[in-house]
């Protein structure tokens, strides 16, 4: 299992637990209602409804601030895509268990069922990353963001005729109200209020003829209204009516609401989103019944089965409503009459958002038909990129590779098919992946390729790195006959019978001698340094396969003299090390294709850490 899935799995759990907690912890009486010691509000909110909406808002005008417009649109595509679609199908699948579930665990439970998927937003985090997705759906071209503009045009068009609607609703009803007057129903509502320990309430309080049924408009507590008709009830259902609205303004069910219709406007195009949106709704409501009725008797029962039946309301936009939708009305009545000893629910919502938040972000779109040409060298001359760096992933020799075809390598990159890339992926999975540093006109990047993915990261100006998926993948047969892997491993030994450590030398300088011509590949004068150690012996190792004996040439630190040393002088090519600190030169050839020999010389330093200094 790689590291990126047990950080994510840790997080999951932590969140998990916490969400199962807050089901187990307010399952009796929301907060402890009998300890009128205890100062804390009662019904709380379970999950912030603006949470993930308002994140992604934020990431999208930062994005826009730092990076500019098409930036903003690729990072929104990415997290949109990502995390939309899995909480699409989270509905479609949580719609048909529902009703299974209502029959063995609270009303809370399942309303809390609706809004986990508001904590999706930690999958898009740097430390939350997969290690690569599991699928990939192309789009051809540009055709992505003529997608995307449809898209865009439902989602903008969806989330302002709710909230006009909304608005139209509010102004409705409001019309016509007036402020309470009578001081005996001031008196209930104001104790309701102080039973529910909310301080400073901003809400208020008013009757109008234009509802049959009690209901709170509004998302903000400073505009929030909770609306009695023009009726008269008894002081029982009053406290009903009024504890009824008070769990729905403490709990924020409005933004919960908001949420999921901000949900099924960015998947206007899924049908069963808009009915995931009708049941979450009943599902909110049977939870505040179920807390209204905390260890009432069954007077009190009957008596608020009675006013659901009286009340015919209308919840239209981000409003809370006591009365029952046709639909949900026989199960809220047979809820609320007859109740049904449930389990909390609360190992069901934690292990749901685990099992949601270990299985999101696995699906990526990838778009935009584009080349390396366009990408990495923008129809540049190639010469003007010099390749300064060519290095393996989880090399433990930190070693550099040399390239000894340039051009061809360039020309190879720069005729890559690349798809731009969603998602939120480390790619620690793949084995096989090279760093290139490319000196460029503008300055430095830093390019990362492995199997299937490349990745681009500019280290001049404020770019932001891109990652683009490779179809094709990445022809490594052909590679190979381009970049050189290191050629030759030292094994020092110092005390015991093992060899320690085990590094690499740096290449300094690679010949091919061929068809009569000798040609200079690859030259450099930075050795490898090797302090820190005493060493008294050492056994090189080559990946390549030799054409004759090495030979090493050792010099002291001083360069005032030096001795050399040849593989047919050694006993087991172990060549025996002076006790002072000294530079070393070994010469190797190399059989290469079509009887080119390769010539090559390392050269690396061995001594202690005051020779350095």
């Amino acid at each position: 299992m790689s590291a990126d899935i047990l950080i994510r799995g840790f997080w999951a759990i932590i969140i998990s637990l916490a969400f199962a907690w807050v089901v187990f912890s307010r399952s009796d009486d929301e907060v402890g209602s009998a300890n009128t010691d205890n100062e804390r509000q009662r019904y709380l909110p379970f999950i912030s409804g603006a949470l993930l909406p308002m994140c992604i808002l934020g990431w999208a005008i930062l994005e826009f601030i730092f990076y500019g417009a098409i930036p903003t649109a690729q990072m929104t595509l990415s997290i949109c895509f990502s995390i939309f679609l899995h909480i699409s199908l989270y509905y479609v699948i949580l719609i048909p268990l529902l009703p299974f579930l209502r029959k063995y665990i609270s009303a809370r439970a399942c309303a809390m069922l609706w809004l986990i998927p508001n904590y999706l937003y930690i999958t898009v985090q740097d430390n939350m990353k997969v290690p690569e997705p599991l699928l990939v759906i192309r789009t051809s071209g540009n055709g992505v963001w003529i997608l995307f503009g449809i898209w865009l045009v439902g989602f903008v068009s969806v989330l302002l005729w709710k909230t006009i609607s909304h608005l139209r609703f509010r102004k409705r009803v409001l019309t016509g109200a007036s402020p309470i007057s009578d001081q005996g129903v001031l008196d209930l509502w104001q104790q309701e209020i102080i039973d529910a320990r909310i301080k400073k309430p901003k809400f208020q309080l008013v009757v109008s003829p234009n509802v049959p049924s009690p209901l709170t408009v509004g998302l903000f507590r400073r505009s929030m209204k909770v609306i009695l008709p023009d009726r008269s009830y008894s002081n029982d259902e009053l406290r009903l009516i009024f504890r009824h609205e008070i769990i729905h303004i403490g709990r924020e069910d409005s933004w919960s609401k908001f949420f999921l219709m901000f949900c099924t406007a960015m998947c206007w195009f899924n049908p069963l989103m808009w009915v995931a949106m009708r049941r979450s709704a009943d599902d909110m409501e049977l939870s505040c019944d179920e807390t209204v009725l905390l260890n009432a008797d069954d007077e009190t029962r009957q008596l608020y089965a009675r006013l659901l039946l009286s009340a015919a309301g209308d919840d239209r936009g981000y409003t809370t409503c006591l009365s029952a939708a046709a639909s949900s009305m026989h199960y809220r009545l047979k809820s609320v009459v007859k109740p049904r000893n449930r389990r909390s629910g609360a190992l069901i919502v934690g292990l749901t958002f685990f099992i949601l938040c270990m299985t999101c972000g696995y699906v990526a779109l990838a778009y935009g038909d584009t080349t390396g040409e366009d990408v990495l060298f923008q129809h540049q001359d190639h010469s003007q990129f010099e390749l300064s760096s060519i290095s393996l992933k989880d090399d433990k020799f930190h070693t550099d590779y040399v390239c000894m075809n340039k051009v061809a390598f360039n020309e190879y990159l720069a005729g890559l098919k690349m798809d731009t890339l969603t998602g939120n992926y480390s790619f620690s999975r793949f084995d096989k992946q090279f760093t290139y540093i490319y000196d460029m006109p503008k300055g430095t990047m830093v390019v990362f390729l492995s199997d299937h993915v490349i990745k681009l990261v500019p280290l001049y100006g404020d770019h932001a790195a891109v990652i683009f998926y490779l179809a094709e993948g990445v022809d490594w047969d052909y590679l190979d006959t381009i970049i050189m892997a290191p050629a030759m491993n030292i094994h020092l030994k110092e005390t015991g019978d093992t060899y320690d450590p085990d590094i690499s030398a740096a290449l300094d300088r690679l010949t091919v001698i061929g068809d009569g011509e000798q040609k200079l590949l690859y030259e450099s004068s930075i050795p490898t340094g090797i302090f820190g150690h005493d060493p008294y012996e050492a056994a090189f190792s080559f990946s390549y396969e030799l054409a004759g004996p090495f030979t090493v040439e050792i010099e002291n630190w001083d360069r005032t003299s030096n001795y050399t040393i040849t593989q047919d002088e050694l006993d087991d090519s172990l060549v025996p090390l002076p006790a002072y600190p000294a530079h070393y030169r070994v010469y190797a050839d190399f059989q290469g294709e079509n009887g080119k020999i390769y010539k090559a010389e390392f050269q690396f330093e061995i001594g202690d850490i005051d020779s350095v200094t």
